[in-house]
């Protein structure tokens, strides 16, 4: 029979788990003012651009670039 301790711990797993998944998407791009476009880390126009939250690219209007966005999710 499985007790109520048990069901606990799945479910604590379950939502840890979960959790740890959201933590994996981007949160963070880097910009190019002159193009509004924004870089993921790995993309090779990031360099020596400025960094900011992915939600404040977006709120000002930046768009990913067509490298960048073949590579998200």
């Amino acid at each position: 029979m499985i007790t109520i301790a048990t069901i606990l711990l799945l479910i604590t797993i379950l939502f840890l788990y979960l959790k740890n998944q959201n933590n994996n998407k981007v949160e963070y791009v880097y910009i190019n003012e002159k193009t509004k476009k924004y870089h993921l880390e790995e993309c090779p126009y990031a360099k020596n651009l400025k960094g900011i939250s992915l939600k404040d690219a977006v709120k000002n209007g930046y768009t990913p670039c067509k490298i960048c966005n073949h590579n998200q999710l």
